[in-house]
């Protein structure tokens, strides 16, 4: 006599569609996070929120335009940790760099925005600059006047206890601020351990950042 086998033995659990792949979960972890997920626990750790939709840019700037901010992932982490920001209007190409604090004297940062600048292929051309009026920003703002061709560096200043002028650059510091936090919460994920604050890999991480969201980020949408 040949038995069914137990329909019920034989049921399998479906698995939930909107989870990704083993091999989705490798990839986004390989890419330093820069694309949101909200199936990862890294992402919400250290970004804690879903992307905002992000605006069109105004197609309407006919010079390229750079805007500059600070942010201060170690703040959460536990640690000082300041990066400062910059961001091209129209190419959306970004740049960070670590710097030792705000408002920094000699010419570290200032070359640091030079080279994001030819990089972006604006050295020898009409550029503006825009920031807000905070001292360590003026500080450094002036400085990049200095460097560049007299009459070449056009700057606008965001006024005074105004929070939507240079808004852009702020949401683009808070974006940059919680990749680098990501990156970092994985390196530590993989390894193991805390790593050291005074390691030379916690100074690149935020240049790595920055060169994984110019060449992964796709667009100025939110991520499902």
């Amino acid at each position: 006599k040949v038995e069914m086998e137990d329909e019920y033995q034989v049921l399998r659990r479906t698995v939930d569609p909107r989870l990704p792949s083993d091999k989705e979960v490798e990839d986004h972890k390989a890419t330093g996070h820069v694309m949101y997920r909200n199936w990862c626990p890294i992402c919400i750790q250290a970004r804690g929120r879903e992307m905002d939709h992000m605006g069109l840019a105004d197609k309407e700037k006919r010079l390229p335009e750079y805007a500059f901010d600070y942010c201060f992932p170690g703040d959460e982490c536990g640690f000082k940790w300041t990066i400062l920001v910059g961001k091209e209007r129209t190419s959306k190409a970004r740049m960070a760099t670590t710097v030792p604090t705000k408002g920094i004297e000699g010419k570290f940062a200032v070359s640091k925005f030079l080279e994001f600048i030819a990089e972006c292929g604006d050295k020898d051309n009409e550029i503006i600059i825009k920031s807000d009026q905070e001292p360590s920003i003026v500080f450094l703002m002036n400085g990049l006047v200095s460097e560049r061709t007299d009459g070449r560096t056009m700057v606008e200043q965001s006024p005074v206890g105004s929070s939507s002028s240079n808004g852009q650059v702020e949401r683009e510091s808070q974006d940059m601020e919680g990749i680098i936090r990501a990156i970092l919460i994985g390196l530590e994920e993989r390894l193991g351990f805390k790593i050291d604050v005074r390691e030379r890999i916690i100074a690149f991480i935020a240049e790595y950042a920055a060169y994984l969201m110019n060449r992964l980020k796709k667009g100025e949408r939110s991520e499902e």
